[in-house]
């Protein structure tokens, strides 16, 4: 089962917690880490750069040594004050003692050199080199890549002479690319290496690729005169070819000439190491965290929420009625889990023992309380059977009437409590079992002239608690006897009763019985009409009864039936039962020829009589 993972959920909070309890760590853990990121970083930018400088050793010591040069040739010619010839001279055997320098000379303050070590006369008085070395008076490198002497590609170094303030003129030494090129290659330095050394005015030097491809070796997005912003500086960037290379800038003669380092690297680490170091400082706190969540969420599952969830899944069982106690149901818990489970069993035993011992006491109240309707039952048939007993000895048709009304008053309660006797629920009576019992016990077969009643029942299944139902017993009963007797055979039709009881509105019964009226079989000058007429004392007593449950009454009279109806509130306990398999009668009434025999209550089920033996001690089952 997942975890809860709302805002109030275990697992959210113990993050949040973690997080906030992690999170000075992280802060630490992430200055500590941004120091080694830009430890390495400058570690990596001052490798970078001693890999470039080494890569461009050689080139700097031939240009170191040939402005020394200069400069002791310079030193030569004013503290010796030379003619051309003579300058000529030094400056061959300068050339022939150094073969790493292509050419030597020097060019008088108007631009002329005619003191060379090849003895060739140049005029530089036009040069734009020339004019401004003139106007620097400092030692200057140029480039030149077809020498006016030599006519090779080659670096110029030129040292000015100054004399008592006065330009002189410059003492200059050229230095072969070939030679540059060469030294470079043979050194272990500068295997992956390529660079190129500019001078102040951004003019390119020298290159390992050739000055005709040095624009190759540049990055596209930074021109020379940028690169004295980056001395000393690494920076990731792409060529003209749109290669990515990691290039280093150094100053190879301070103030004179800067050197472009060039190297060829991976996209990806270039991007997320010199570029972004951020994402270095970030990933191991971010790493750390996740890895201190995920351990303290794998173990508030493993230790807290797998068992809280397994009590979960036991109480539910137990609520819905499972009482098998599997001990123990957690697998390894903690000591306080342990504990739980415990005291959870425990407390199953006593609720399962509870249980059990409420279900005997139930059992054994249900057990009484049928035996107390029962005798009820039984001693109502037996003040019945007394009446009946004296109905047949009785010597006037009043006092046998009298004592056959009081008799079936009587059954009518005796089927109440036969009825409660019989139902699963001891506190309310069904009122479709009630009705059902009282019309096969009151209703005989019998005849009107010559034709037997025909008898149509429907009754809806209520539960009435036993005040309701002793009420509507008596009523019903008074109205079945009524309606009994006066029935009566309209014209060209057949003699019937109907009756009825459903509910209205929701929370309103109503009872409805009825007869056809006509020619009628017994006591033809009665002026009865059917149930629920007359006003002797059973019409008094319904009257009663209707206003004992708050009921009305109603009685409606055509030219051939005659209906009483009685409606009443139900009691808030009172609620629509399931139907229960209890007999019903049909359009033929309770029997098929129509009632009971004769001299026996209809259902079947003997009078008892004095002398035949004690009250029915049997429960009494509907008919």
């Amino acid at each position: 089962m997942r975890p809860d993972l709302s805002i109030r959920g275990l697992s959210v909070r113990l993050a949040a917690l973690m997080t906030l309890a992690l999170f000075p760590i992280g802060a630490i853990a992430l200055w500590q880490t941004r120091e080694v990121v830009e430890g390495t970083e400058s570690l990596a930018r001052a490798a970078v750069l001693a890999e470039t400088e080494r890569a461009t050793a050689v080139e700097r010591r031939l240009l170191e040594r040939a402005r020394g040069a200069t400069e002791g040739l310079a030193g030569a010619i004013l503290a010796g004050h030379m003619d051309t010839v003579e300058c000529s001279a030094m400056m061959r055997e300068f050339i022939a003692s150094q073969p790493q320098f292509a050419f030597a000379g020097f060019i008088d303050a108007g631009g002329l050199m005619a003191c060379t070590s090849n003895g060739a006369v140049v005029d530089f008085s036009d040069s734009e080199a020339f004019q401004r070395a003139r106007d620097r008076r400092e030692t200057v490198f140029e480039v030149n890549p077809a020498g006016a002497a030599t006519g090779e590609s080659v670096e110029i170094v030129s040292t000015p002479v100054i004399e008592n303030g006065r330009l002189l003129g410059f003492v200059s030494i050229s230095l072969p690319h070939r030679i540059t090129v060469a030294l470079a290659a043979g050194t272990d330095a500068g295997i992956d290496v390529e660079y190129l050394t500019v001078n102040r005015d951004w003019r390119v030097l020298s290159s390992t690729v050739g000055l005709d491809r040095a624009a190759d070796l540049l990055p596209a997005d930074v021109a020379l005169s940028d690169l004295p912003d980056r001395i000393d500086r690494t920076f990731t960037g792409r060529d003209a070819a749109g290669r990515s290379r990691l290039y280093a800038v150094s100053e190879m003669i301070p103030g004179q000439v800067v050197v472009l380092g060039s190297w060829p690297v991976d996209a990806e680490f270039s991007g997320a190491v010199v570029n972004n170091p951020v994402a270095l400082t970030l990933a191991f706190p971010v790493l750390m965290w996740f890895a201190g969540i995920s351990v303290a969420l794998f173990g508030l599952h493993r230790l807290v929420i797998r068992h809280i969830y397994a009590l979960r899944g036991a109480m539910r069982r137990f609520a819905r009625g499972e009482r098998s106690i599997a001990s123990p149901f957690l697998e390894d818990p903690p000591a306080e889990f342990e504990v739980l489970e415990t005291s959870f069993n425990r407390m199953v035993r006593i609720l399962t023992a509870a249980e059990a011992q409420r279900e005997r006491d139930l059992h054994d109240k249900t057990v009484l309380l049928r035996e107390v309707h029962h005798r009820v039952k039984n001693n109502l048939q037996l003040i019945a059977s007394i009446m009946n007993m004296h109905r047949r000895t009785a010597q006037t048709p009043e006092a046998r009437r009298l004592l056959s009304q009081l008799q079936q008053r009587v059954r009518g309660l005796s089927t109440v409590h036969q009825t409660l006797n019989d139902t699963t629920d001891m506190t309310t009576v069904n009122s479709r079992a009630l009705l059902e019992e009282l019309m096969t016990g009151l209703i005989p077969a019998r005849e009107v002239d010559g034709q037997s009643v025909a008898v149509d029942a429907g009754f809806e299944a209520v539960a009435l608690n036993q005040d309701q139902a002793i009420t509507l017993s008596m009523i019903a009963a008074e109205a079945i006897t009524n309606a009994t007797k006066y029935v009566g055979r309209p014209e060209g039709g057949r003699p019937r009763i109907t009756v009825s009881f459903d509910v209205t509105g929701g929370d309103r019964a109503r009872f409805r019985i009825g007869n056809t009226k006509g020619v009628r079989g017994a006591d033809p000058d009665e002026d009865f009409a059917g149930a629920g007429a007359g006003g002797g004392i059973g019409r008094r007593l319904m009257q009663g009864l209707v206003r004992q449950i708050d009921g009305t009454e109603t009685l409606s009279e055509t030219e051939t039936d005659y209906t009483y109806e009685v409606c009443f509130p139900l009691s808030e306990l009172d609620a629509t039962v399931p139907p229960r398999d209890l007999p019903r009668t049909d359009g033929a009434g309770p029997r098929p020829d129509g009632g009971a025999a004769a001299g026996e209550p209809a259902g079947g089920t003997p009078v008892p009589e004095p002398g035949d033996g004690t009250t029915d001690d049997r429960p009494r089952r509907s008919a």
